[in-house]
């Protein structure tokens, strides 16, 4: 008897990027999600600051665009800055969908979520949930992994 397993996709690490990939290909074929360790055992699910995305009516994709470039003292490739910029908002939303969890906004003049700011940013544009946004973002892509018919997790 093999052990031998076949999939569409193989995806190899339990971090965002892997688990939002794996979520997004599991819709056209069988997804085997490798790990090293625990799932929950990525560098995401100690990511505390937050993300930066454009979301509110007084900030630009320019600016976010030139703040990155700023601070990346000529190491950012522009094209590639302004890929992730401009996509910032539908990865927000496409993360909401899934159920992560980003403080809510209370009463700051109509906006969805609480937008930080941090060093290096001229507006508020750090969306966060509590001290632990990678945790939350990691429970809630792990979760849904774990749900998916169409997703295989192999840990250790």
């Amino acid at each position: 008897m093999s052990d031998r397993r076949e999939f569409d996709f193989l995806v190899l690490g339990s971090g965002i990027a892997g688990l939002f990939y794996a979520l997004r290909v599991a819709q056209h074929g069988s997804v085997g999600i490798v790990t090293k360790k625990r799932a929950a055992d990525s560098a995401t699910n100690w990511a505390q600051g937050g993300i930066a995305a454009v979301m509110s009516a007084d900030d630009t994709f320019e600016s976010h665009a030139r703040d990155t470039l700023e601070a990346g003292a000529g190491l950012c490739h522009p094209e590639v800055v302004n890929f992730v910029v401009e996509r910032g908002p539908a990865m927000i939303d496409a993360l909401t969908k899934l159920g992560t969890d980003f403080d809510p906004a209370g009463d700051q003049g109509g906006r969805l979520f609480d937008l930080g700011r941090a060093g290096g940013h001229s507006h508020r544009r750090i969306l966060h949930h509590r001290d632990a946004t990678g945790q939350e973002i990691e429970r809630v892509l792990l979760a849904r992994a774990r749900a998916h018919p169409n997703i295989d997790l192999f840990e250790n």
